[in-house]
């Protein structure tokens, strides 16, 4: 695993983590702009960076990324940040900082799925995931912003993840079938790591009404009752930081000084 850093490290620390099968960099847009203020650590996962080995799990990731944290001496956590499977693997990454004495003043979590699906499921996932990787390997990114998976994803607002999109076209070449299978099995096989109610009134989950994850949040509401939850309407996976950066980045920063 890689680990990229912008800012000055005496500024508060945050966390990021991107989503399924995209490379660290797709959060650009986000962590360029906050490490003018900020300490921001950016993981590249296992299995998205050459040599780099397959993908583990939710549980292996969040190791690797607590073990660079404790290299590094840091004691506290301004904000863990994750989106989509990156929330998930945010999720195991907080529990285990908590565990090992590190504070995590506050976390949020951009469309996360945390969904349980059957094994059939998840294997009709893999497929459909790898398939979409195997032909980002083939087709232009312009072809790739045709995509009707992608426009159902977005809620009809592709053209908003394009940077995204454009970050995951790069690294397709090095998502071995090992990657994906153990990307799908963290998206989709997920259980709630037990948080005190203190610390659950400092976790704040994102959706976009238009997304499937957004019918995920009733899993969180009965597992993290004192967690907030805000709801863009009308806004497909993730769009509504794409669209509105700046607002979402001040959000950001409101919720850290909260």
């Amino acid at each position: 695993m890689k680990f990229y850093e912008y800012g000055q490290k005496s500024a508060p620390v945050i966390v990021m983590l991107t989503g399924s099968f995209c490379p660290a960099e797709a959060l650009a847009y986000l962590y360029l702009p906050l490490s003018e203020q900020y300490r921001v650590i950016v993981p590249e996962y296992n299995g998205h960076a050459p040599g780099s080995g397959a993908f583990t799990t939710r549980q292996q990731e969040a190791v690797s990324i607590a073990a660079y944290i404790q290299e590094q001496g840091i004691g506290a956590v301004a904000l863990l940040y994750g989106q989509s499977m990156g929330a998930e693997v945010g999720i195991e990454l907080q529990r285990q900082l908590i565990d090992a004495g590190i504070e995590v003043k506050h976390a949020l979590y951009d469309g996360a799925p945390c969904i349980r699906l059957s094994k059939p499921y998840k294997a009709f996932m893999y497929f459909k995931f790898r398939t979409m990787i195997d032909m980002m390997r083939k087709r232009s990114v312009e072809d790739v912003m045709q995509w009707k998976f992608l426009n159902k994803f977005t809620n009809g607002d592709t053209q908003s993840l394009r940077t995204m999109i454009e970050g995951l076209a790069k690294i397709a070449p090095i998502l071995t079938n090992e990657t994906i299978r153990n990307e799908t099995e963290c998206c989709y096989t997920f259980d709630f790591p037990p948080f005190s109610e203190e610390m659950q009134e400092n976790m704040r989950f994102l959706y976009g009404s238009g997304e499937k994850a957004y019918g995920c949040r009733k899993y969180v509401e009965k597992a993290y009752p004192k967690a907030k939850i805000t709801v863009f309407e009308g806004y497909g996976h993730m769009t509504y930081s794409a669209r509105h950066t700046e607002d979402y980045i001040a959000l950001m920063e409101k919720w850290i000084r909260s």
